[in-house]
């Protein structure tokens, strides 16, 4: 009797578990989603006066660009790389050049996420990021290359305004505390390039 007691406890407890996980789950990705909505409208604000604006009261950081890579759906860049900011998307790492400046723009992105499109990066494929003043930067992607963590020369300025998009590797893992990143470098074009159309 005791025992046939114990299975339906361990049943009920394992049904909780699995039911507070698909909930915080569902919560996780609906917070995503409304800090969208709300960096998209604190970017709308900078265009609109040129000021930065925080997508919520308490952030630590404001969107200073919209990305576009290749063909995919913009994306909003944030100011700072800590964790917390990569949850909600790309950000550019403070030490690196503004867009548009001599020296290295460094962004950084999470693999499994917004910079899961990386693995699809091509030599000689555009990229286009929106600074807060308005103006529009293009960029030709040069090289992808995988990189220990270690090497860091490769976020150096370099004099020529470029940009350098970086996430973990492989893009497939299933766990964290990869030592390895996934490196895009794409050189500034005085004009977009023009558009192939099949």
């Amino acid at each position: 009797m005791t025992g046939h007691i114990s299975v339906r406890w361990l049943a009920l407890l394992l049904l909780l578990v699995g039911a507070a996980a698909l909930v915080k789950g569902g919560y996780m990705q609906a917070k995503a989603m409304f800090a969208q909505y709300l960096i998209e409208e604190a970017w709308d604000k900078t265009l609109n006066d040129g000021a930065p604006h925080k997508p919520w009261f308490w952030a630590d950081t404001h969107p200073i660009g919209k990305l576009w890579i290749g063909d995919n759906p913009p994306l909003y860049v944030l100011a700072g790389a800590s964790g917390r900011n990569l949850a909600f998307g790309p950000a550019q790492l403070l030490s690196s050049s503004p867009a548009g400046e001599a020296g290295n723009t460094v962004i950084a992105g999470h693999r499994d996420t917004h910079f899961a499109i990386l693995a699809h990066a091509k030599k000689g494929q555009q990229i286009r990021l929106q600074a807060m003043d308005g103006e529009q930067h293009y960029y030709r992607i040069r090289s992808t290359m995988i990189v220990h963590q270690s090497q860091t020369q490769w976020l150096q300025d370099q004099g020529a305004p470029m940009l350098t998009l970086l996430t973990c590797y492989p893009f497939n893992a299933l766990t964290g505390g990869a030592e390895l990143r996934f490196l895009v470098q794409a050189d500034e074009q005085v004009m977009p390039l023009m558009q192939h159309s099949a």
